[in-house]
């Protein structure tokens, strides 16, 4: 009786120590699949970040190549059309990173090869923000009727405007993406486990992407880009136009 009652003591140990391996087992697999499951998001999110930085940065050169057109089509005067054609080009040109976050593969490299600023010393966004200023005080609503009188000038002018929408649409997705992986990314266990490794933190895109015409007879918003219109060089030598 005892040797039974011994065998049934050890059976039954065996039978919850293989139970509790078991339970052990099942969640360190859980939690495993959690894990895998959280890091395959967080680079989902970064992926959706790079992805739609990729479609703003098109964006941004079709806007700059529509604003360099409208300023080749001898329809503006000569000062607006310098300094529309000046920023539209400094925009096309300026090096560096459209977003300083380190998110993007090459950026180090780029930022090596181009610089991180232009020769002014501006950033790519702020070079995209001037071109939004001029864009907005030079194509006012009187000169966008007079552009629109003429077939090629109406068509610039459809490119442009279909450009910056497609621009303030692009950058609004791309920080939406950059707040969802921003947002995960603050969880705790993602932070404590490190499931984002070694990727920089991704970070939002801030400009001025409002081309919005000035209206006829209202207040200048963008007082200084006038000064800059009137007293563009280039037209009669650099002297003051009327």
């Amino acid at each position: 009786m005892n040797q039974v009652a011994a065998v049934a003591e050890q059976t039954a140990h065996w039978h919850l120590a293989g139970l509790a391996a078991a339970v052990t087992a099942l969640v360190v697999l859980v939690v495993g699949w959690v894990l895998y499951a959280q890091a395959l998001r967080v680079d989902r999110l970064h992926r959706q970040v790079l992805g739609s930085r990729a479609t703003l940065e098109a964006q941004l050169v079709h806007r700059a190549q529509a604003a360099a057109e409208i300023a080749s089509l001898g329809l503006l005067d000569p000062a607006s059309a310098l300094l529309v054609s000046r920023a539209a080009h400094e925009a096309l040109e300026a090096g560096g990173p459209l977003v300083d976050d380190g998110l993007d593969p090459q950026e180090e490299t780029t930022s090596q090869v181009r610089g991180e600023h232009d020769a002014r010393g501006r950033t790519r966004a702020a070079a995209e923000s001037d071109l939004s200023r001029v864009l907005r005080t030079v194509l006012s609503e009187p000169v966008r009727h007079e552009l629109g009188r003429t077939g090629v000038g109406r068509e610039a002018l459809e490119r442009l405007d279909r450009s910056s929408y497609r621009l303030v649409i692009a950058r609004r997705f791309h920080n939406t993406h950059v707040a969802q992986a921003r947002q995960l990314r603050a969880r705790a266990l993602v932070r404590v486990a490190h499931l984002a490794g070694r990727a920089p933190m991704p970070a939002t895109l801030d400009m001025d992407d409002d081309v919005t015409p000035l209206p006829a007879d209202g207040p200048s918003q963008d007082t200084g880009l006038a000064r800059q219109t009137r007293q563009a060089p280039g037209a009669r030598g650099g002297e003051e136009t009327p």
